[in-house]
């Protein structure tokens, strides 16, 4: 197979924090299966979904047949596509952006494949503080100035330059780098380089042994002589910027090595190389390495709070949205429930009762979380609510929905929507579903299924819907949910489906409709042993004819 150009993917997903993934194989498999190089929990998701692969030189796209299709910059993916930097691909509620690692001379530590023997080799935990009592001074001043120089807090994108920028000061070597690894552990996804001939434009370049030492052994490494050496004298860079030594130690956080402290020296510049110049860069990269957690801690603090306070406001402002269930109806009762599984839910469910009588009912699951789905059911209920002064049919106001959405929804995502119009003065139920799962009528004989379901929202311009008719009589009820509920797991994985909600309804004909929804989110809690467990919004709607 091709060698895969220097290349990585970010991707960001609704369940899980955002993270770099360097694209070190010519085949990288996106899906829901575990097998996959990249497994992504995105219920959208088919088990393969999608492939980025080299063809030619050059990272391809090629979707594998997925249920919801693979996206690239907003078009569906129809052919394979070659990537470019910058491209954002969407899979279900997941974006990934690609970007391609060009060989830069200030951003780049290349990872090469030259084997290479260390002159001086040592653990990192047989590193002590340099001992006051020397009467060389000099790294112990280098320490005390670096430390102090650190205690001013900076920005973490400020902090890898001053941090190298210092140890140019300090060390005066060539060219110095700091680099935090990727996932893999054989490759970087942050660097910092440094030179001290400003034109000066040679790849930088570690070999993967001194690597595998420095993170595998937690050792600070020294190589003297590196033009002499004739293995690594392949290495045809090295050789042509006459390096003489090398010296390389961890980026330790706690027994973890999340990256390396690297300075060279060309010939005539250093002489020689001590053990006491190992410990010493061994001991500038443990100053770095708490300086640098200590700012991603404080700013993901920091960001952490002021994300908290957006969500908390986004929750209040959303929950004012969901609109009370009618009350004072004759002959009827209703409820409205929602349980987001994060601050903001991006299930949705609305009442409009009309100066005629009729009372429409909506509930609906905007595919996605967090706030980006929070927008959108935002949207949703504004054309709702304008939509229905006119009193169009079910069937008609959803088309018109679909309209809505189809212009402002991006691309891959979509809602699913059960929407109904109640007649009170004979208890007969219009409806329409688009996607949505099925709703349950409760009657005499037990719960069954609602009808059937036509294509969700979004995602096809021209979709009809077919205009349905249901019927309450006293003491029925129907009951509207989002897969939230019916999807909830146990300790086990065993979904708690429909038919665990009509289990849990066995005997509640004739209850209201808020007994009825109380009955249902008490039932699906203790399925899946505590509401932290829940893994999706539970959002209800109940209507009840008393």
């Amino acid at each position: 197979m091709e060698a895969p150009p220097p290349a990585e993917i970010t991707i960001y997903s609704p369940l899980i924090s955002p993270f770099r993934q360097p694209l070190v194989a010519p085949s990288v498999s996106i899906g829901r299966s575990s097998d996959c190089t990249i497994p992504i929990k995105d219920r959208y998701l088919s088990r393969r979904h999608a492939e980025i692969v080299v063809v030619g030189g050059e990272w391809t796209l090629k979707d594998l047949d997925s249920a919801n299709g693979t996206y690239l910059n907003g078009t569906r993916v129809e052919a394979d596509h070659p990537l470019r930097s910058g491209d954002r691909i969407r899979l279900g509620d997941t974006e990934l952006v690609f970007l391609a690692a060009e060989h830069t001379t200030d951003k780049h530590l290349a990872v090469g494949d030259h084997k290479s023997t260390p002159t001086i080799s040592i653990p990192v935990r047989e590193i002590e503080d340099i001992p006051r009592q020397k009467a060389d001074t000099g790294p112990l001043q280098i320490l005390n100035a670096l430390a102090r120089e650190l205690l001013e807090d900076r920005p973490m994108d400020e902090l890898f330059g001053f941090i190298v920028g210092r140890v140019m000061q300090h060390l005066k070597p060539s060219r110095a780098a700091l680099g935090l690894l990727a996932p893999d552990g054989k490759s970087f996804i942050n660097v910092e380089v440094r030179r001290q001939d400003e034109s000066d434009t040679s790849e930088l370049r570690i070999s993967q042994t001194v690597l595998a030492e420095v993170v595998g052994e937690k050792k600070a490494l020294a190589f003297m002589d590196v033009a002499g050496d004739a293995k690594l004298s392949r290495a045809e860079s090295i050789v042509l910027q006459g390096i003489h030594s090398i010296l390389c130690a961890p980026l330790l956080i706690g027994n973890s090595v999340v990256g390396v402290l690297y300075v060279d020296y060309k010939i005539n510049q250093r002489p020689t190389i001590s053990e006491e110049d190992v410990r010493l860069v061994a001991q500038i990269a443990r100053v770095a390495s708490i300086k640098l957690e200590t700012t991603r801690l404080r700013e993901e603090s920091i960001q952490k709070r002021l994300m908290d306070e957006e969500l908390k406001t986004a929750s209040t402002i959303q929950q004012r949205l969901l609109a009370p269930p009618p009350t004072n109806i004759p002959g009827y009762s209703f409820a409205g429930w929602n349980r987001p599984c994060r601050t903001v839910s991006g299930d949705y469910y609305d009442f409009v009762v009309r100066p005629n009588g009729r009372i429409y009912f909506v509930v609906g699951d905007v595919s996605g979380k967090g706030i980006t789905a929070g927008l959108l059911m935002a949207g949703l209920q504004a054309s709702f609510r304008l939509i229905t002064k006119t009193d169009p049919d079910p069937s008609s106001l959803v088309s018109q929905l679909n309209l809505s959405l189809k212009e402002n929804l991006p691309q891959s995502a979509f809602v699913t929507l059960f929407l109904g119009r109640l007649d009170t003065s004979t208890g007969e139920i219009e409806y329409a579903n688009a996607g949505h799962t099925l709703p349950l009528l409760i009657n005499h004989d037990g719960a069954h299924e609602l009808g059937e379901t036509d294509i969700v929202l979004g995602i096809v311009t021209s979709a009809s819907f077919a205009n349905r008719r249901a019927r309450l009589d006293h003491g029925d009820s129907l009951v509207l949910f989002t897969d939230g509920v019916s999807e909830a797991e146990n300790s086990d994985g065993v979904e708690f489906s429909s038919a665990g909600i009509a289990r849990a309804l066995n005997g509640k004909h004739g209850a209201s409709a808020q007994s009825i929804a109380r009955t249902i989110d008490d039932a699906v809690v203790a399925y899946a042993s505590s509401s932290e467990m829940l893994a999706d919004d539970v959002t209800l709607v109940v209507v009840t004819r008393e």
